[in-house]
């Protein structure tokens, strides 16, 4: 989360308004105390007396004369402790407290709060801000990190260029009383991580030609990501402030700024003065665009500024940003060197533009882009039972019947191939009132032959072309397979009718069980296999689904090829078994297996006719397959009740019930499916999720680095909703099921984490 505190001094009269969340506010309205001045000034000169002294002078200045026995430390350091009280003190008054609390509060919910200060005048940008212990009083658990914007911000954000490796502009100034070979050798240290030039003074260079040098570096086409300015500096009123770039020799902020917009158009982030008095220059370049700039509010002596620039540079080699290792190295200077240079940690100080990214040098290389894609302990935990979760049959199953259940709904309500035709098939089905009302025996759990005989001469009789049997005949019933075998020869031979006979392999014997040869003459005779797949039978029998199937194929498919329709030969091709899911079944998979199309209504597949109906009256066969089967009674199949199966989601939508689904019907969508190439190919779950886990990856590496607006992470957000749709419309277009939960999971769930930090950081 992000907070911008506006301070303005009316006289004595200081107007502090706390804006965030894009349109929220909180004002209050504080006395400004002139003890406050007062002890800053003291504190200013004591910090000058100081620094002067205690270090080494100008060249040629003698040292030989007497000093004054002040000790100018311990005034500092009191001096210092005075300020700092009076300046929290005056902080911390009850007018504040609504605005303390809110960032407070914020800071223990989100893992890290910036605070942008924005002061409208000189005098209230030389106080020490960042010294602010804001939120201790509410037990604020998260750091709130303070820095400074301009007071009149114009320009907007730019947008940052990526590069191969950072570029870096060392502006090394004026070095009166200086030495900047620590600077040199502490920035050389990037150079594994960036391209480091140097600009500078040279003897016998003009001021002219120094001036026409800096500022073409400063423009270079190649544009630069950091600008380093070493030197002397100071504040101006109008010119935005003043650089010292060789002895006696300085140039204007105004005088380079278009050269440094050139160089924000070309890339420029950040900035870094170490130099005295940057207040002013740090508002200029916040102004032209610059994103962010670290400055000195106040002189700085020569040792206080390589220590600062050594431990900053650190912080920056490390990948941390610019925010961080500016407190990082202000932490070192009041801990580790307090001592040495007492009140030095107050003086630097950040100014950044509140919509930038606060930067910081990127990892380079293929390790470390391999490194970023790889899973966390969470990710990989995740990722691991989704996966797992996606390899159980029973799983994959359930989640099929819903899939194919939503999809039933989805074509109902955008009415896709529902329109009223006449089905391809004729079922035809013995049903318990067909057996009562025609008293059909059922001779040891077969059908008797002689009702069988009847129903195949009453198709016939109706120009039947192609008929198939859902009755194995492998065993002999002596009073009723010479009339079965009379009619089915009469109707082959004077009616010219087709015949499939259900077939079914023993495994056992290792040998196929089909109709008697003397009920069905081989030189006619069709075998199909009548086993189905699961319970509920979503997967299709296909060719070469089974090691046994060579001459016997599936009865769906044998009853498929007798059509006289043209593709006959492409529909071999389509639907045999694809080598993926003959690989998948060694390993205990359905990858890839087609599956019925329950979605499809019921009356567009078949047309249902009970035998009673079919002996009793006329029944017009409109070129449809004619299928001859048991009609659910309990004990149907060759074991009682093996040929009911538990009736999809998507059938019961369709019919209002969840009545048993009979084999004839599982046989009968199977004949659809195949007329109309409308097997559905199955997208494995597992594959999706390693899909799914690598778009989250990257959406989550794309959401982390900030790259995304707010409008682009709730399309993040919504993708699994609008992948729910797209893949909705592209079972029926396609005839392809992706499946939804277990992807969408994965991908939420590598996500989420990302936003939920970048939610804590705005």
């Amino acid at each position: 989360m992000s907070f911008i505190l506006k301070i303005w001094r009316v006289q004595q009269t200081c107007l502090f308004e706390l804006t965030w969340d894009h349109s929220r506010t909180l004002s209050a309205k504080l006395t400004y105390p002139e003890t406050l001045s007062t002890l800053y000034h003291q504190w200013q000169k004591a910090y000058f007396n100081f620094y002067r002294s205690a270090f080494r002078a100008r060249p040629g200045i003698s040292l030989s004369l007497p000093q004054p026995a002040i000790d100018w430390r311990t005034i500092l350091v009191q001096a210092e402790a005075a300020f700092l009280a009076e300046f929290h003190y005056w902080l911390n008054s009850a007018e504040l407290v609504a605005i303390r609390r809110e960032i407070a509060v914020d800071a223990t919910q989100s893992s890290r709060v910036d605070l942008f200060i924005r002061c409208d005048s000189l005098e209230m940008m030389k106080l020490p801000w960042e010294s602010w212990q804001i939120g201790t009083e509410f037990g604020a658990t998260n750091p709130i990190r303070i820095v400074r914007t301009s007071a009149n911000l114009q320009a907007s954000q730019p947008p940052p260029i990526s590069r191969q490796q950072a570029r870096i502009l060392v502006i090394l100034g004026d070095d009166t009383g200086l030495d900047f070979q620590a600077e040199r050798t502490a920035v050389q240290k990037l150079s594994p991580q960036a391209e480091i030039e140097f600009v500078g003074w040279r003897a016998n260079q003009t001021s002219s030609d120094l001036k026409t040098a800096i500022c073409q570096a400063i423009a270079d086409k190649r544009g630069w990501d950091i600008l380093f300015f070493a030197g002397h500096s100071n504040e101006t009123t109008i010119t935005g402030g003043e650089l010292a770039i060789a002895p006696h020799v300085s140039i204007l902020v105004s005088e380079i700024a278009q050269y440094l917009q050139i160089a924000q158009e070309r890339g420029l982030q950040f900035a870094i003065f170490n130099s005295c008095n940057g207040l002013s220059i740090a508002e200029s370049l916040l102004n032209l665009g610059l994103n962010q700039v670290a400055v000195m509010r106040e002189p700085i002596h020569n040792e206080v500024a390589k220590e600062f620039l050594i431990q900053f540079l650190r912080q920056l080699a490390e990948y941390q940003d610019v925010q961080a290792a500016m407190l990082a190295a202000c932490q070192f200077l009041k801990l580790a060197q307090n001592l040495t240079y007492p009140s030095a940690y107050l003086i630097p100080s950040l100014f950044c533009h509140p919509q930038a990214e606060p930067f910081c040098l990127q990892r380079r290389g293929w390790k470390h882009h391999l490194k970023q894609w790889l899973p966390n302990k969470i990710e990989a935990l995740a990722l691991l039972t989704l996966a797992s979760l996606s390899t159980l049959l029973p799983l994959q199953s359930s989640l099929i019947d819903q899939r194919q259940y939503v999809q039933s709904i989805y074509r109902h309500a955008t009415a896709q191939g529902i329109a009223a035709q006449t089905p391809p098939v004729l079922l035809i089905q013995v049903d318990e009132d067909s057996l009562k009302n025609d008293a059909v025996e059922i001779i040891n759990q077969n059908l008797d032959r002689n009702y069988l005989a009847k129903l195949v001469d009453r198709v016939s009789t109706l120009n039947a072309s192609t008929v198939g049997l859902d009755y194995l005949l492998f065993r002999r019933q002596p009073r009723g397979d010479t009339v079965l075998a009379q009619a089915l020869e009469t109707a082959v031979t004077q009616k010219g009718t087709q015949f499939v006979f259900a077939a079914t392999w023993q495994d056992v014997q290792s040998r196929w069980s089909d109709a008697l040869p003397e009920i069905a003459n081989p030189k006619w005779r069709i075998n199909g296999d009548m086993d189905l797949l699961g319970d509920p039978a979503f997967y299709a029998r296909v060719i070469g689904d089974t090691n046994e199937q060579q001459d016997v194929l599936p009865m769906a498919y044998q009853l498929v090829r007798l059509q006289p329709q043209a593709g006959t030969e492409e529909r071999d091709a389509q639907f045999h078994l694809h080598p993926i899911s003959k690989f998948a079944a060694a390993i205990g998979q359905m990858w890839f297996r087609p599956l019925i199309d329950f979605s499809i209504p019921p009356d567009l597949v078949y047309q249902t006719v009970p035998a009673w109906k079919l002996l009793q009256s006329s029944v017009p066969i409109k070129k449809q397959i004619v299928l001859i089967s048991p009609g659910g009674q309990i004990d149907a199949g060759v074991k009682p009740g093996e040929d009911n199966f538990t009736s999809p989601m998507a059938l019961t939508y369709w019919r209002g019930s969840n009545a048993k689904m009979t084999g004839g019907e599982v046989h009968a969508y199977l004949v659809h499916n195949l007329l109309h190439q409308r097997l559905i190919i199955p997208v494995p779950d597992l594959w999706m999720v390693g899909i799914a886990a690598f778009l989250g990856k990257g959406s989550a590496i794309w959401v982390a680095r900030k790259k995304a607006r707010l409008r682009q992470v709730k399309w993040f957000c919504g993708m699994p909703l609008f992948y729910g749709v797209i893949i909705l419309q592209g079972y029926i277009s396609l005839a392809i099921l992706f499946p939804w939960l277990f992807p969408s999971v994965t991908y939420i769930t590598y996500l989420l984490p990302s936003i939920w930090k970048r939610d804590k950081y705005d």
